[in-house]
């Protein structure tokens, strides 16, 4: 009877396997791995990195926010210039009206030539002028002529010269007004005719 676990005689044309067929052994697993690794050369692209969302509202706005500003200081500095030129031309303006005003009495008396003879004053810094006519009593004074003269050159209303003409002694101080012009008088035939030109204040 052949015992079922004697080992058959080894052949020698016959390869000796660690394991497998003919060995009775069960199959030895293999070096090699089960899924094969791919070739070296064959290299996986690597994976993008996603870039941070660009601002493209920033810089547009920014560039919005600098143009108010600069626009903003440009309108005040315009502003700010033409506010300026406009006191300058009103200070201007008053210093030539300041100028007319102690002007215009001297003037006067300039163009009748009689700046310094008597009867004619000057007075707070030219804008008064005392007229003092030679009365019946009295040595010294400015006559009619000359007195006309000025009034004319005063350009005094006829309305006004006639209203000096017919003053009597018994009207006491008469008061008269024309153009910036302010004129108070009196009569009396001693004293003669006496008052007062004076430029009004401007406004």
């Amino acid at each position: 009877m052949t015992n079922p676990y004697a080992l058959e005689p080894s052949d020698p044309s016959r390869p000796i396997h660690p394991g497998g067929e003919g060995t009775g052994l069960p199959p030895q697993p293999s070096s090699q791995p089960m899924h094969p690794q791919p070739p070296s050369s064959q290299v996986l692209p690597p994976t993008p990195t996603p870039a941070a969302p660009q601002r493209s509202w920033f810089l547009p706005t920014l560039t919005g926010v600098i143009g108010l500003v600069v626009g903003a200081v440009a309108t005040a500095a315009v502003f700010a210039g033409s506010a300026a030129a406009d006191e300058r031309a009103e200070e201007q303006a008053a210093a030539a009206a300041a100028e007319a005003r102690t002007a215009i009495l001297g003037d006067a008396l300039d163009s009748c030539d009689v700046r310094d003879t008597d009867g004619f004053a000057l007075g707070d810094g030219g804008t008064t002028l005392t007229i003092d006519n030679q009365g019946e009593d009295e040595y010294t004074g400015a006559d009619f002529v000359d007195i006309s003269c000025v009034f004319g050159e005063l350009s005094m209303p006829s309305s006004v010269g006639g209203h000096v003409g017919q003053t009597t002694s018994v009207d006491g101080r008469q008061t008269a007004s024309w153009d910036d012009l302010e004129f108070q008088w009196s009569y009396h035939p001693d004293r003669g005719m006496d008052g007062v030109i004076t430029v009004a204040e401007s406004e």
